[in-house]
């Protein structure tokens, strides 16, 4: 039995060692060459061990060189070109040289038809087919990384971005590459900024480099550039955030796609202008792409030996891409395990077809590149805890802040190689504020006009204020006859009311904007219809309104500035023509305008701003305007000529600010007004340096100052004619009192010479001695007419001749105006000038002189007017309804001569009592010696009584009157 037992343990023995024998035998060995820029790579050793323990046919053996190679082309080709001199079979080249250098070995083992495998290399420049066929990368190229970034941009709807790179072919043809991905599809991206920039090494660049830097981001924040995807070396980008730093190219208004980087603490190693603490805030919150250490996907298929790398890799790495190192031995390894020749003409197809999972993820190919993992990182600014967790968020303010760098996605491809790589989410990203940056600031247009609610409030004042006006202006018609609105000149008073109507009906359309229309076809003529017709309205109101108070000024100024005795008449017709004259003006002024140069509605756009809650929205406001071409210029012209009116009206109120005159009722209101007028419209002319966009406060101080000097001209002239209207409906009281006090300054009073007193006293003499005799022919005249048998002689006796007649009789009205004299006499005593006691005495002796001729003006001119009437010397004409009026007509002389030397003669002997040189007591007891007696009875008096005197004596009781 024992023996049996030992034969059977001998011939498994024996059994095994002639299978081993015979595996070893038929495994087949392959010699891998190296160009490697590290000394060590244990993953590449522990990879060999593992293929050396399976049960496959081949053997992999690496004959790498005894020294690493720099990242120098000419050593690295020597060493290359000594390697295939030394071996006599090569199979494939590993190698994980730098781009300058294996763009060359590339191009070399072409030749030789030697395929090379890179396990650190991603530049896109060796990705061509055509150039590079026997090139293979295992890294993810850098087109995974923009597949990945083209996926982020879509995972948060940035369709709007910028983009820079680093001069040089690495950092170039990625940026081209990625602008090729977003053109495909141009309605959804938009490369809003392309920039390259330079960066050169040494001190002696630095400062060329700052500015570069400083530049392009002062153009990415001019264009509103707000995701911006970097393709930079780690040094640059280390100065790019630097800067952003300093420019504000930061934050919650900011988004930065980088390239990934292996290692936080580079960011430090490199020297710059800021603090460390700035370079964190800048780059707090910054995404970027780049392909991971191992693969952090979970999945339960990964083989056994994989996981015991996975178990060992701790101690195993000592490079970044150990793990890609490790990859590319077992991709090696599952190529020459394939039954499948090896040659260069099927060696694509071959890797092509491989597919397993690595410690890297799973590894495939797709023409020549790698179809692998990416990760989509946010660096965070967290504050360094006692435990070395970096977990809680730093904010702007604080200062000893670190940053950690969190995992957000992993992007993978489905089971399709060819398909987009998937985002898949493993952590939340942080926002500087509530949500992901926007890709642009929010442009708003927004449409500026009048509020609907200061639209409708300035409508209703300025409705109240024409609802005013048109009562005023039906008073002003109904109540024309009424002696005090006759007076005051009724027909400028309409014209008045008229322009204040206008001014009321011009704040209203300047309220008016196409926001208040539908917006059809229509709305733009509408508006420019509008826009003219406010211009014009504003323009003939203050015409209507303010020139005719400048001609009533004007009147008053001619009247009683003048110191000269003779004057001609003033009437209503005169100061028509006035206002019709400047209206005329305005006219041709506004057609030649409106030909040349018409007003239109057009849009202005305001400088954007953002508002303080949300930095993320841009207003663009905009607003209409109705102006021409050369609007300013035209406006200028008229703003002084309307100036200069304005002035002068003023001038003109200022000097006859001191003059009352009862029969020109309203001169001193008229006055006040054109003070406010003036006042208004100078403040109101600074509205023009009121900020475009303030609207609102431009509208609403603009209709003030047109509602305050329209509401004050047309309650000042018309509320006084209503009070008076009021108290005296009749018309039963007259003011016959006329005061004209002529002063230069309010304290002092013009004095009354010796001269001015004798020629008064000259003038009293002779209306006393024509007045008296005039009275005593007036009832002959009447006794006359009372006894004529003449039935058919009848006389057409004018309004006023009619009006005078009666007043003659009207024993109340001529107490009611003793009253008026003794209470116009007592306001006198109530508001007392500084004159000297001279003065005083010749004042007080001149109006005493008049007192015992009260009426008697009337009554002269009452019989004047009928002796000339029936002696038909002059013709009077008379209207339907009314009397036309006019300045009494000149004489022939031969008419009036023979009367004229009497009157002469009368005035000769009367001044052979007035000595002017004497003293004033003598002169005033001049007038008491001149009787009845002195005079020729024989004298009538009625031809030649001075017409001019006669017509001073008119006008100055019915200058007013146009009825």
């Amino acid at each position: 039995m024992g023996t049996e037992s030992f034969r059977l343990f001998f011939i498994f023995l024996f059994s095994s060692i002639i299978a081993d024998n015979f595996i070893n035998v038929e495994r087949q060995k392959i010699i891998l060459s190296s160009l490697f820029t590290h000394s060590c790579y244990p993953s590449i050793n522990f990879a060999l061990k593992q293929i050396a323990t399976k049960q496959i046919d081949i053997e992999l053996e690496l004959n790498g060189t005894e020294d690493v190679i720099p990242c120098d082309v000419g050593t690295s080709v020597k060493v290359f070109f000594d390697i295939i001199n030394q071996t006599t079979s090569l199979s494939v080249l590993m190698t994980d040289a730098c781009q300058n250098v294996l763009s060359y070995i590339a191009e070399v083992a072409t030749y030789f038809h030697l395929p090379v495998f890179s396990f650190t290399d991603s530049d896109l420049s060796l990705s061509s087919v055509d150039r590079y066929p026997l090139i293979y990368h295992m890294v993810p190229s850098d087109r995974a990384h923009n597949l990945v970034r083209k996926q982020l941009l879509q995972y948060f709807n940035w369709t709007r971005f910028g983009l820079i790179y680093q001069h040089g072919s690495k950092y170039t043809l990625v940026a081209n590459d990625f602008s090729d991905l977003t053109a495909m599809d141009k309605n959804q991206w938009e490369v809003n900024l392309t920039r390259g920039i330079p960066y050169r090494y040494g001190p002696e660049w630095y400062d060329d480099n700052i500015i570069n830097i400083k530049t392009l981001l002062k153009d990415f924040k001019a264009k509103d550039v707000r995701i911006i995807i970097a393709n930079l070396n780690q040094t640059l980008a280390t100065h790019m955030f630097c800067h952003a730093a300093r420019e504000h190219v930061y934050g919650s208004s900011f988004q930065w796609i980088m390239l990934g980087y292996p290692s936080v603490s580079a960011w430090w190693t490199e020297k710059t202008d800021c603090s460390i603490q700035e370079i964190i805030r800048a780059i707090n919150g910054t995404f970027q792409t780049r392909v991971p250490r191992l693969s952090i996907d979970d999945v339960d298929d990964r083989p056994d030996h994989v996981l015991e790398y996975l178990k060992s890799f701790s101690d195993l790495e000592k490079n970044y891409f150990d793990a890609y190192a490790y990859d590319t031995i077992w991709s090696l390894a599952y190529i020459y395990q394939s039954k499948i020749l090896f040659n260069q003409s099927n060696i694509k197809k071959i890797v092509d077809k491989i597919d397993f999972i690595g410690a890297t993820g799973r590894v495939r190919y797709l023409n020549s590149g790698r179809i692998g993992e990416i990760l989509v990182e946010q660096y965070v600014a967290c504050r360094m805890m006692s435990d070395g967790s970096c977990k809680i968020p730093c904010y702007e303010e604080d200062k000893d802040c670190n940053l950690t760098v969190v995992k957000i996605f992993l992007a993978k491809n489905s089971d399709s190689k060819y398909g987009p790589p998937v985002l898949h989410k493993l952590n939340s990203a942080i926002w500087h504020g509530n949500n992901p940056t926007r890709d642009r600031t929010n442009q708003i247009i927004q449409y500026e006009h009048i509020y609907l609610s200061v639209f409708i409030s300035i409508t209703i004042i300025s409705g109240i204020g024409l609802i005013i006006s048109i009562s005023l202006f039906i008073f002003n018609i109904r109540c024309r006859s009424h002696r005090y609105i006759r007076m005051s000149s009724p027909s400028l008073n309409n014209i008045i009311l008229c322009g204040c109507m206008l001014a009321y009906i011009s704040i209203i359309l300047m309220g008016v904007n196409s926001s208040l229309f539908p917006q059809k076809w229509f709305t733009k003529i509408i508006m420019n219809i509008i826009c003219a017709t406010r211009m014009w309205l504003l323009c003939i109101s203050f015409t209507l309104a303010f020139g005719s108070m400048f001609s009533k000024t004007w009147r008053v100024h001619s009247i009683f500035t003048n110191i000269n005795l003779t004057r001609r008449a003033i009437h209503d017709s005169r100061l028509l023509a006035v206002v019709g004259a400047l209206l005329c003006i305005d006219l041709f002024y506004l057609i030649a305008w409106q030909i040349f140069d018409p007003i239109q509605r057009k849009y202005i756009y305001n400088t954007p701003y953002r508002p303080k809650y949300n930095q993320d929205i841009q207003i663009n406001p905009y607003y209409e305007v109705c102006q021409g071409e050369y609007t300013a210029v035209w406006l200028l012209i008229l703003i002084l000529y309307k100036g200069l009116l304005m002035f002068y009206g003023s001038f003109l109120s200022w000097k006859t600010r001191h003059v009352t005159i009862p029969a020109l009722n309203d001169s001193r209101y008229i006055g006040l007004s054109v003070y406010i007028v003036f006042i208004c419209c100078t403040l109101g002319s600074l509205v023009t340096f009121i900020p475009s966009e303030q609207i609102q406060l431009s509208y609403c101080l603009t209709s003030l100052f047109i509602v305050i000097c329209t509401t004050a001209t047309v309650g000042l002239v018309f509320v006084p004619k209503i009070i008076e209207v009021y108290r005296d409906p009749h018309a039963k009281r007259r003011q016959i009192k006329m005061i004209r006090r002529l002063q230069t300054n309010p304290g002092r009073s013009m004095k009354l010479t010796s001269k001015h007193l004798n020629s008064a006293i000259l003038d009293n003499n002779q209306l006393n001695f024509v007045f008296s005799m005039q009275e005593q022919t007036l009832e002959r005249l009447m006794e006359q007419l009372k006894n004529s048998s003449t039935k058919n002689n009848i006389i057409r006796v004018p309004y006023e001749f009619e009006r005078l007649i009666s007043t003659e009789n009207n024993i109340e009205e001529e107490e009611e105006d003793e009253e008026e004299e003794e209470d116009d006499d007592d306001d006198e005593e109530e508001n007392p000038t500084t004159h000297d006691d001279d003065d005083d005495n010749i004042n007080d002796r001149f109006l005493s002189n008049n007192k015992p001729f009260k009426g008697r003006v009337a009554r002269a001119l009452s019989l004047c007017l009928y002796n000339k009437i029936h002696m038909a010397q002059i013709c009077w004409s008379e209207t339907s309804g009314g009397v036309s009026h006019g300045s009494i007509s000149q004489l022939q002389d031969n008419q009036r001569s023979p009367s004229m030397t009497l009157l002469k003669s009368s005035y000769h002997k009367s001044a052979d009592f007035v000595k002017i040189e004497e003293s004033q007591e003598q002169t005033s007891n001049l007038v008491e010696t001149i009787s009845l007696s002195d005079i020729e009875p024989v004298y009538d008096g009625l031809i030649s009584l001075d017409d001019i005197r006669l017509d001073k004596m008119i006008e100055t009781d019915l200058i007013s009157s146009n009825f």
